[in-house]
């Protein structure tokens, strides 16, 4: 059985994690990507324990950060030939005014230069994919 590779941000809550959960039920490579190594990997347990599907790999990267974004995309590289799927879903959401540590606005970075930067990041990947 040939899975396919599916890498989702924002896999921990909500509509990314109703996404893994659908996909894991049908046996695909899930890449969960959180922030919080705690609430990714109970999710992580979660999903495993729900579906019984042994593919399912937690990545931790906070896409406010650039370094850590970089870091997540040399990991990918090195695990995985291809990815059939990039789910860019995290996002945040602040009433205020917060900077990151890069010097960019908080919401302007997780919401679009991080995953921006991980979808270039993983151009090649990407286009390996047999979808």
């Amino acid at each position: 059985m040939n899975t396919k590779t599916f890498v989702i941000t924002g896999g921990t809550s909500g509509i990314g994690k109703a996404l893994a959960l659908d996909l894991a039920k049908n046996g695909e490579t899930i890449v969960l990507v959180a922030r919080d190594a705690d609430r990714g990997k109970a999710v992580q347990q979660e999903i495993g324990a729900r579906t019984q599907n042994p593919n399912l790999d937690l990545q931790l990267c906070d896409l406010s950060v650039i370094s850590s974004v970089r870091n997540l995309a040399e990991i990918l590289k090195s695990r995985y030939e291809s990815i059939d799927l990039l789910i860019n879903n995290a996002g945040v959401h602040k009433s205020k005014r917060q900077t990151t540590m890069d010097g960019f606005e908080l919401m302007f970075a997780t919401n679009h230069l991080g995953p921006f930067l991980l979808t270039n990041l993983l151009l090649e990947l990407l286009q390996n994919s047999v979808l």
